[in-house]
């Protein structure tokens, strides 16, 4: 008996050991439990999968044909719905996400078929061109005219674009909307990249079925004024009364910004206004996007819910929320077609229509669910939107707030308990809590795109936001509404002299040092690991949620590691330039292709400031460049360039026939036809050699490429 009780007190004191077998099967349970609760949220991975189907897309070289895309929908969807009914779970997920990608790369080929339109084989002119002006942008020092052609020169019907673009840097032309003109100058097709990877404005001019550029020589003559022009030029023509109204009545430099808020129409902004709200990261204001949208919609929803509520048996007998939301749609379509619908404000407008019609349905109005869905609408209409940095930025911003308003949601009562103490530390505290947030959700595009970062962004939004917020908007909304009744006189002035303020405050902030960092370029890989480890924070819920900070760790550390070319040629031999070891850029020429200069200065980080660049050095016969690390030799004579081959690393000869020298020249040898055939290129170091990477290249056999 005692013996028992012994060996049961020993037992009693033993502790329990953990097999490694028990550990193995608390983390398998685990990590089901965890994939079980994020399985129920994979409507908020379907836009990101399509994203990456999109861009997959527009990365291959050549065009694909739409069929083996949609058997792929059709064969992952069949898996899909077939590992659903049969409890198969994991293939279930990667038979959805499949699908996904692949309905993005579908829908991406079949748009592109579908805005497809003659571009200009090769350049033109000067040429005679008549047609009817669709569009007219008054900026400062030019007007941009969008014209869609009857006739151009000599071309075939079949080969005349559906629209054009072209540029007058005379005297303003008085033409409107509607109106049939004709005009006289060279057009070319739609330009490349300026540099290899960069930004393709004509793949942007495609999709807008732009399919020729130019600039005039003469004023525009129009040839007849449009009697009744169709509703859409009707539309223009009202935003631009609209806009010289608020010019005509509003004060200072402030007219064309608030022009700029109330209809979309930004070219009459001064370039120095545009640099100081970009480098004090307030350019977000001059975008019609969420912002801009949600204030007014915002503004319209609780002014009228609140005029309702004003009277006790509407609010006790009808549901006076639902027709307040009613009527921010009315607000909000109205508000899209004043600022001429541009991308950024259709993503907004797409995203409030569903937060209103979320309150229709007693639903929630802020949620990533309701984020997911706009996504999604917008990749079904404009796959193309993706690859543009305001997509990127707009939906990153929102998805981190909206994943930042449901993490705050308890502590936020908290304050509301408090009375109007609370609430004002609620306002304030929100407006710091998002400056902040959307400015780390923002900061990797504004670094991949823009190569700088705001130092002073998150100062100057709180400075400025609330000036903003509180007076600038919701006066425009009154003068918008007072308007039709010639009633606004009184508004725009005191919303100028707000605007006024901003605009003081944004110079004051960008003329202190150090308020721009440049950056240099990110490599693609660094990007996306940032990315992915951004949306995985802020969808996922469980403890998975921590791969998102390993892989957003591991893209910042990438980041300063990315690819930097040695030199760089502009298109057709403009300028050369060249990257030392500290950083520093040595030019051909300061004043051949300045535009590409910048696009140079600002992939690289390199500040725009620095002006005084070391040039090559120069004689009658050859510019050189002796670098310990990079002798290059510049020359429009075959027989210099012949004696620089043997001593030289790379020979540049401008000229197109360099036969000669094919294949006895014992340095880089890089010439017009060269250039001229691939487009403007990247030089890098590889190995003891050089790698070439040129912009036709890396553009591939796409329809938008030249």
């Amino acid at each position: 008996m005692s013996e028992g009780r012994v060996i049961g007190a020993v037992g009693a004191r033993a502790k329990p050991r953990i097999r490694g077998k028990d550990i193995s099967s608390l983390i398998n349970q685990s990590l089901k439990d965890w994939v079980g609760q994020e399985s129920g949220r994979f409507i908020l991975w379907s836009p990101v999968a399509m994203i990456c189907g999109v861009g997959l897309y527009f990365s291959l070289p050549a065009e694909p044909a739409l069929w083996p895309f949609l058997a792929l929908v059709s064969f992952f969807g069949g898996g899909w719905w077939t590992a659903s009914q049969s409890g198969r779970v994991a293939l279930s997920l990667v038979c959805r996400l499949l699908f996904f990608i692949t309905l993005g790369l579908s829908l991406a080929t079949l748009r592109t078929a579908s805005v497809e339109a003659p571009v200009l084989p090769r350049a033109v002119g000067p040429v005679g061109l008549e047609g009817i002006l669709l569009k007219k942008e008054d900026r400062t020092g030019d007007q941009r005219l969008t014209i869609a052609p009857l006739s151009i020169g000599a071309l075939k019907e079949n080969q005349i674009p559906v629209k054009i673009r072209v540029t007058w840097r005379g005297d303003p032309s008085d033409i409107e909307p509607g109106d049939r003109v004709r005009i006289f100058g060279p057009l070319t097709p739609p330009p490349g990249p300026a540099i290899p990877g960069g930004f393709d404005y004509g793949r942007q001019l495609y999709f807008d079925r732009i399919g020729g550029v130019g600039f005039l020589y003469d004023a525009p003559e129009v040839l007849e004024r449009a009697e009744r022009p169709a509703l859409s030029l009707r539309i223009e023509l009202w935003r631009d009364r609209m806009a010289a109204r608020i010019e005509r009545l509003a004060p200072g430099d402030a007219a064309p910004v608030l022009a700029a808020l109330v209809t979309g129409q930004r070219d009459g902004i001064p370039p120095q206004i545009t640099e100081h709200l970009r480098d004090t990261g307030l350019a977000h204001l001059l975008a019609i996007s969420g912002l801009h949208m949600g204030l007014v919609c915002g503004l319209v929803f609780f002014g009228l819910r609140f005029l309702f509520a004003c009277h006790p048996r509407w609010a006790a007998k009808y549901p006076i929320k639902k027709w307040a939301a009613l009527g921010g749609m009315i607000g909000g379509l109205i508000y899209l077609i004043i600022s001429g619908a541009p991308v950024s404000a259709q993503r907004a407008f797409i995203m409030a229509m569903i937060g209103f019609l979320a309150i229709l349905m007693d639903r929630r109005a802020i949620s990533l669910r309701n984020v997911a869905l706009a996504a999604l609408v917008i990749i079904l209409l404009s796959p193309e939107a993706v690859m543009s940095a305001g997509f990127q930025m707009s939906f990153a911003a929102v998805m981190a707030l909206v994943a930042t308003y449901d993490w705050s949601q308890k502590r936020q009562r908290a304050f509301q308990d408090r009375g109007i103490v609370g609430r004002v530390a609620i306002f304030f505290g929100a407006l710091f809590v998002t400056s902040l947030v959307a400015g780390l959700a923002t900061s990797p595009m504004a670094i991949f795109h823009f190569n700088r970062i705001a130092t002073y962004g998150l100062g100057a939004n709180l400075l400025v936001m609330p000036i903003f917020t509180l007076i600038v908007m919701p006066g425009a909304v009154l003068g918008l509404v007072l308007m039709p009744l010639g009633l606004d006189a009184f508004v725009w002035p005191v919303v100028g002299a707000a605007l006024n303020l901003i605009l003081g405050l944004t110079e004051t902030i960008a003329a202190q040092d150090g308020a721009v960092m440049d950056v240099p370029q990110w490599s693609g890989v660094a990007w996306g690991l940032v990315m992915a480890g951004m949306i995985t924070l802020c969808i996922m819920t469980s403890p998975l949620r921590l791969i998102g900070v390993v892989l957003g760790a591991t893209g910042l550390m990438m980041a300063p590691f990315s690819d930097r070319p040695e030199m760089m040629i502009a298109e057709d031999l403009k300028n050369i330039a060249v990257l030392d070891g500290a950083g520093e850029m040595h030019l051909l020429s300061r004043q051949r292709a300045r535009f590409t200069i910048d696009q140079w200065r600002q992939m690289h980080g390199i500040s725009t400031e620095r002006r005084e660049l070391p040039v090559f050095a120069c004689d009658t016969e050859s510019c050189r460049l002796p670098l310990p690390r990079f002798h290059i030799v510049y020359t429009e004579d075959i027989g210099e360039a012949a004696f620089a081959c043997r001593n030289a690393q790379v020979v540049i000869y401008d000229g197109w026939d360099a036969q000669g020298l094919h294949g006895s020249c014992g340095a880089m040898l890089l010439t017009a036809e060269t250039v001229g055939q691939g487009g403007p290129l990247s030089l890098y170091r590889h190995g003891r050699g050089f790698r070439i990477k040129q912009a036709n290249n890396v553009s591939g056999n796409r329809p938008w490429s030249q």
